[in-house]
């Protein structure tokens, strides 16, 4: 009977908190609706409004259009505007901001398809059901603006780091022929090394922009509103890896090079070992197989040790 009735008064207690935030939430956006309506309704605002209308209208009865049919097929909207948007931006990226002559298309590809079946289905389903699903009870006493900081938390914190980002560098790496889980260029080695510069620029748009879209964005346009937004992140993103490519082939051209000096500073130490010139123009007559095949194996030997300690 005690456990009874400290759980019903454990029930009602948080109900009444619950409400109470509900209370206070939707006091502070009828007082901000209210100011900002006493702003629109100066002559000045109005004019300035009625410009705007003016000059946009193009883009206006673009939007609304665009609304109204995503209203009418939320998801094969949100599914095509996201692909062609990932498709886009890598583009746009690749030419314009990289300045490269050709578009790499093999990036280009894994870019449209990571576009395509992830942000434009998998997240449908996330934001749209799921996120819906777990943050009901909030919604409904403490009204979208009390459950956008958890749906975002949700998202940026444990969402992305944990799906988005191993989704996108799996893919990369199946595009790119190389492995997923094991390796040193395997795509789990890769996120390893370059996780938090991901992180740190994926939070820095995204977490204020998820919560614009959790509070005041309606559901059927949440999908389109990430793809707008997303056109700048996926040109953030395809920079990113486009940078962590090129300084990982200069390392690699820098170790090669390395390597070579070496090679031949073995040879010429064994060149004027057997009585021969530096640069091998005059070489002793043992330099013939088994000389050279111990040379390799040196070199490659010392190139072994030098990596491990590295």
């Amino acid at each position: 009977t005690f456990q009874c009735l400290w759980e019903d008064t454990s029930a009602k207690t948080s109900m009444a908190t619950m409400e109470k935030l509900s209370g206070i939430a939707q006091a502070g956006r009828a007082q901000l609706m209210r100011r900002v309506s006493v702003v629109m309704e100066r002559p000045g605002v109005q004019g300035v409004t009625r410009g705007l209308r003016f000059v946009f209208a193009p883009v206006i009865a673009v939007g609304s259009g665009y609304s109204a049919l995503a209203a009418q097929a939320p998801f094969t909207t949100g599914f095509i505007t996201t692909g062609v948007k990932t498709t886009a931006a890598d583009a746009f990226a690749q030419l314009v901001v990289e300045g490269k002559e050709k578009i790499d298309w093999k990036r280009n590809a894994m870019f449209t398809s990571f576009g395509f079946f992830y942000l434009g289905g998998f997240q449908y389903y996330l934001y749209n059901v799921q996120f819906t699903k777990w943050c009901s009870t909030i919604t409904k006493y403490a009204g979208h603006a009390g459950a956008a900081p958890v749906k975002t938390f949700i998202d940026q914190f444990l969402h992305h780091p944990l799906m988005y980002f191993p989704v996108f560098y799996s893919l990369k790496a199946t595009v790119e022929g190389r492995p997923i889980m094991t390796g040193p260029d395997s795509a789990v080695a890769r996120y390893r090394a370059e996780c938090f510069d991901c992180w740190k620029a994926c939070w820095s748009l995204w977490v204020p922009c998820t919560l614009f879209n959790f509070t005041f964005v309606p559901r059927h346009l949440r999908i389109p509103f990430v793809a707008a937004t997303s056109f700048v992140w996926t040109i953030t993103l395809s920079c990113m890896q486009g940078a962590f490519t090129e300084e990982k082939n200069g390392a690699a051209e820098s170790v090669s090079q390395n390597t070579t000096q070496q090679l031949r500073s073995h040879k010429s130490t064994y060149y004027q070992a057997q009585g021969g010139t530096v640069d091998g123009i005059v070489a002793a007559s043992m330099l013939e197989n088994g000389a050279a095949s111990m040379l390799e194996n040196s070199a490659a030997t010392d190139g072994k040790a030098e990596s491990s300690q590295g």
